[in-house]
């Protein structure tokens, strides 16, 4: 699953740069805050904004490490699609046998990298899903943290909140230890939109941009002391026979925990570096329609849609021939696909996936 049989460990550890970072990209998630769409593709290779999502993150990323040195890790069913990205090799896949969140996969993905590296080097994971700007800022807070990582921390980076959205999880801070690093008080996974209003009033919380900045060796100790099925990880890949069958027999029995819950809520050795760029994580329709172009009227249209009195609408059509009428609506989104149709206010957005869940109920 994680090393190809065909490229020995040596031959692998030849491609690596072992004084530069590791960056590990997430490509896994059910993509389901941008359904229809994510019934036929996941948001790796959603084309909406004209670019791939992945395509882009790597390239983002080449500012900091070489090809070799990057990695990604994504659900078993995208094998496929993944490798015929040009870009990344093939032995740098790290395939999950189904999608457990981000602590299982950051976990697999050390104990893959361990198989190809001996040194500490710093390990730098990110979402494929965010949009970022003002990237020498984003560089600057990025070496600010590989500082940090440096020296045994475990740090994330905040960004600035704009408004109160529930979309978002947030991080409260406890104290600057030096310029533009914070102690964390604690992670708050997608509040309320009233409770996101008190947390940005306080001024003393910055949204998860769900980037962490570590050394191998530090994720890999606190994993050992914070996580439940760390031995089930470390015996499985002891074996040196049937590790795929081993994994899958693994990941059916342990929960879906994000990293932050796993980890970054228990440990002690966390630590937010305030960062200064535009961040956007683009993986809902919120975001889809922030960061499209619009017309006069606020309104975003992919396809051949005409609105008559209606502003702030987003219509999305997959069928290029089919033409749509809108006539004065406002704040509204439609996305049309060919089995799925989405129609909704963008105010009820936040409800997509309990809506989903419950319409799946009816047979």
């Amino acid at each position: 699953m994680a090393i190809p049989a065909d490229i020995s460990l040596t031959a692998q550890r030849s491609l690596m740069r072992t004084d530069k970072p590791i960056v590990l990209i997430m490509c896994g998630g059910k993509s389901l805050r941008l359904w229809p769409l994510s019934e036929y593709k996941s948001k790796n290779f959603l084309d909406i904004f004209g670019f791939s999502p992945l395509e882009l993150t790597i390239k983002r990323f080449l500012k900091v490490t070489p090809i070799e040195n990057i990695f990604l890790v994504a659900n078993y069913k995208e094998r496929e699609t993944l490798r015929r990205i040009k870009i990344v090799r093939k032995e740098n896949i790290f395939l999950e046998p189904e999608s457990k969140n981000t602590a299982a996969a950051i976990l697999l993905s050390i104990f893959c990298l361990r198989k190809k590296i001996k040194g500490d080097n710093a390990l730098i994971v990110s979402p494929v899903d965010h949009l970022i700007k003002e990237e020498k800022n984003f560089l600057c807070a990025l070496s600010g943290a590989l500082v940090q990582a440096e020296e045994g921390w475990i740090c994330t980076l905040g960004i600035k909140p704009a408004q109160p959205t529930p979309n978002f999880g947030y991080i409260e801070v406890d104290g600057q230890i030096q310029k533009g690093v914070f102690a964390i008080k604690r992670f708050i996974e997608k509040p309320t939109r009233m409770m996101a209003a008190e947390l940005i009033n306080k001024g003393d919380s910055f949204y998860n941009s769900g980037m962490f900045i570590s050394s191998l060796s530090t994720l890999d100790k606190e994993y050992k002391k914070y996580y439940l099925y760390y031995r089930d990880f470390a015996q499985v890949f002891e074996k040196s026979s049937n590790l795929d069958r081993n994994i899958k027999k693994l990941y059916r029995k342990i929960e879906d925990t994000p990293f932050d819950k796993a980890i970054m809520e228990k440990t002690k050795k966390c630590r937010l570096i305030k960062s200064d760029f535009f961040w956007k994580d683009f993986g809902s329709w919120h975001a889809i329609y922030d960061v499209l172009p619009k017309d006069a009227r606020g309104n975003v249209k992919k396809g051949a849609a005409f609105v008559y009195n209606g502003e702030n609408n987003l219509i999305y059509l997959d069928n290029t021939k089919k033409k749509i009428l809108v006539i004065g609506l406002e704040g509204i989104v439609f996305v049309d696909t060919e089995k799925y149709t989405l129609l909704t206010h963008r105010n009820q957005l936040d409800d997509l996936k309990s809506a989903l869940k419950e319409m799946r109920k009816t047979p």
